[in-house]
Order: structure tokens, then C-alpha cells, then sequence
């Protein structure tokens, strides 16, 4: 799944005003609070997916996960995306995007993946611990593991097999300032587009001709960058203060509902044609909900709770860790891999939620906070960016008003 807070900027500000009939007309606030509700509502969609669905035993009904991931890249591209619009062309961006992007994402990485692999080797030779493939730490370390995940055909192991969202997201923050820089602003949605048109594509092709091994089209970039570059798209419609968004706010709330329930219909009676471009209807309907929270929707209203908003402030290190709480207090305590086909087995899973936010808490304020605190002690300057051939300036018209 995508990293919940790994592209994410702190978006907990003062709430847009939501009403009944929401009346926006030029860009949306900057900061909105809702968007931490969501990015919460996200990680529990992941947690309860991963603990009651994605176990022997399942419940087939908590299966959505998949559509977490999605949800987590849209955002994460949505939200990068706006930062690179309003802070391009100071003079220091490159370094102050890469150094802020560096201290938000790495440090907690970089602990969760030593607690989570030095509690591996203490259990390892537990009977109830999952078989999976291996892979070297380094491959972990240096966000290379999606390689060793298609050269083996497998997640590798259990507990760390969510760090592939991380391993994309990383990759894709070392090109996606580079488009900004290239591509004139009103021509960047039709761009972004293409890109999301070339990786539907890819996946065709790949499934289709078995070109590269299957799960190349679910934890490569190419496989799955669709999403991240319809929440690109999304960041630069936004801020588009041409538009009357208040004549479209219907369309919009119901786009989310619609795209799902043709995805769940063509997940059921056409999987080919799902695998291949279920996942972009998906992430268009995130990134028109996130558009609406965006613009101030009723719905807005029921993101800005101090539950979702708890999970959504924690969750990178609750991505993190979950699997890890859940794999141990099953083995610890039962002596089973986790599931729930037992009343304790669902005892202990639903145990494991309080602990899971408890360890995401703590490891959130003792090392995510101090760092990503650090990384915004480096300010954006007041100096502009000299134009350079790389600099393409926007055009006339709506992406001149827009600027």
C-alpha cells in the first residue's frame, strides 16, 4: 500500500467551511485539516484489511486494503503536487523539497524497519512466524526491494511486505520535481494523464504477454504510477482559480460513488480488464473525493474527527508496525500465525488495535515529529528561481490566471 504519510504534507490547519451547498469559486485553502481524517480512514481501511481479511480465515467483506493503497498514492500525489506549485520557483526548492522530504520520511522509516527486522531474528525460528522469502537488509535500507520482490515472486517477508508502497514513493519523489520544471502549467493535466494512460498500458502488456513477471504490474513504479499522477492532476485542478467550482460540486461527490460501484462490478463479472484498469477508476474517484474534501463537502465534515484524525497523524508508523504487533501477540500469546476462525484468535485481533496505535504514538512523537520538526526549520526563500531552459513559464489564459 501507498506510505499514508511518506508524500503527504501536514495538512492539519483551520477546516474549509462545509455546508450543504458549498459555494467555492477561486482555489481551495492550502491546508485542510480534513485530508488527515482521510489519510486516517486510509491506515484503519489498511489495518482492518490486513487483520480480518488477509488472514486464512478471513472475512471476505473487509477486503479493501486495495483500494487504501490507492487512496494513499492519490494523496500522496495530490499533496506533493500543491507543494511543488506554490513553492517551485523559490530559489532553494530543490533543496529544501528533498532535505524536508528526507527528514519526514526517512528517519522513522529507517527505525521501524530496524525494530520490525531485529525482532524478526529473535523469532525467527518460531513455528508460528510466516515463511517468505528473504530478502537482505540493504534492499530495505537503499528502497530497492520491489526489485527482490519481483525476482522471487513473492512480498518477501510478511512483516515487511507493506514497505514496497515506501520503495515507489521514494523513487517517484526523485523525478516528479523535474515535471514541474519541464512541462508548461496549462499543458501538466494532460501530461500527467498520459503518464496515468502509459502505465494502464504497461500493466496490459505486461499481463498480457507475460513480458515481465506478473507482480512487476503491482509494485514497480511503471505498475502502478497511475495513481500518483492522478493526484498530480488533481493538485493542478485545484488550483485553477478560473473555475466556479461550486457549479460542479454535485458531479464531484457522486464521481467517488459511481467509479467504485463500476469497479466492484467489473472486479466481479471482467478480473482481466480490472487488473488492467480498475485501479486508475479507483484512484479517479480518490481524487475526486479528495477534490471535494478539498472544496469544503459536507462530507468534509466527518474527516475532521479526532479519531481519524489520530490515525491519519500516526500513521506512517503505525504502516509500519502493524503487522509486526499483530504477527507477535498471535505468536506470543496463542502460539498461531494471525487469524480468525476462532473466537480468541479474534480476541487477540481486535486486542492488537489499541497496541498498534499505541506503538504507531509513541514512535510518531519520539522520532517522526523531531525530525520532520527539523525539516521545516529549513524555510523556503523569498528569492526567486532564475529562469533557465528548464524553466518553462505557464501560458496565457486560464493557466496564467491559475499561477
Amino acid at each position: 500500500m501507498a506510505a499514508p504519510n511518506s508524500g503527504a504534507l501536514s495538512a492539519t490547519v483551520d477546516a474549509p467551511q462545509a455546508g450543504p451547498a458549498p459555494t467555492v469559486s477561486g482555489p481551495p485553502p492550502d491546508r485542510i485539516v480534513a485530508l488527515d481524517g482521510f489519510r486516517g480512514a486510509l491506515t484503519l481501511m489498511v489495518v482492518v484489511s490486513h487483520f480480518f481479511s488477509e488472514v486464512a480465515n478471513g472475512f471476505r467483506a473487509t477486503a479493501f486494503g486495495w483500494v487504501a493503497v490507492i487512496g494513499f498514492f492519490v494523496l500522496s500525489g495530490f499533496l506533493v503536487g500543491r507543494l511543488i506549485l506554490d513553492k517551485k520557483d523559490c530559489a532553494n526548492f530543490l533543496t529544501v523539497f528533498f532535505v524536508r522530504r528526507l527528514c519526514r520520511t526517512i528517519p522513522v522509516y529507517v527505525v521501524c524497519l530496524l525494530i520490525v527486522w531485529a525482532v524478526l531474528q529473535v523469532v525467527a525460528g518460531a513455528p508460528w512466524l510466516h515463511r517468505e522469502a528473504e530478502f537482505p537488509l540493504w534492499s530495505y535500507l537503499t528502497f530497492t526491494q520491489n526489485f527482490f520482490m519481483i525476482g522471487h515472486g513473492s512480498y518477501g517477508n510478511h512483516w515487511l511486505s507493506p514497505t514496497w508502497t515506501l520503495t515507489v514513493e521514494e523513487q517517484f519523489y526523485l523525478i516528479v520535481p523535474a515535471l514541474f520544471f519541464l512541462v508548461p502549467r496549462d499543458r501538466l493535466i494532460p501530461v500527467f494523464l498520459a503518464g496515468a494512460a502509459a502505465v494502464i498500458v504497461f500493466r496490459a502488456v505486461v499481463l498480457g504477454t507475460g513480458l515481465l513477471p506478473p507482480l512487476s504490474v503491482y509494485v514497480l513504479l511503471p505498475g502502478v504510477a497511475d495513481s500518483l499522477l492522478i493526484g498530480l492532476a488533481a493538485a493542478v485542478l485545484s488550483k485553477r482559480a478560473d473555475i466556479d467550482w461550486s457549479r460542479h460540486m454535485t458531479m464531484i461527490r457522486c464521481l467517488p460513488v459511481v467509479l467504485l460501484l463500476i469497479t466492484a462490478l467489473m472486479r466481479t463479472v471482467s478480473p482481466d480488464l480490472f487488473n488492467v484498469i480498475g485501479r486508475a477508476l479507483v484512484g479517479v474517484a480518490c481524487a475526486a473525493y479528495v477534490l471535494s474534501l478539498v472544496l469544503g463537502a459536507p462530507e468534509a465534515k466527518s474527516m475532521e474527527g479526532r479519531f481519524v484524525r489520530f490515525w491519519g497523524e500516526n500513521s506512517y508508523s503505525i504502516y509500519l508496525t502493524h503487522l509486526m504487533v499483530l504477527g507477535l501477540m498471535h505468536g506470543l500469546i496463542l502460539g498461531t500465525a494471525p487469524d480468525v476462525a476462532t473466537w480468541s484468535q479474534i480476541a487477540i485481533t481486535v486486542a492488537a488495535l489499541p497496541i498498534v496505535a499505541l506503538v504507531g504514538y509513541v514512535l510518531t512523537r519520539i522520532v517522526e515529529v523531531p525530525f520532520t520538526r527539523y525539516g521545516r526549520s529549513w524555510r523556503w526563500s523569498d528569492a526567486k528561481r532564475p529562469v533557465t531552459g528548464l524553466s518553462v513559464a505557464p501560458t496565457t489564459g486560464a493557466a496564467a490566471v491559475a499561477r
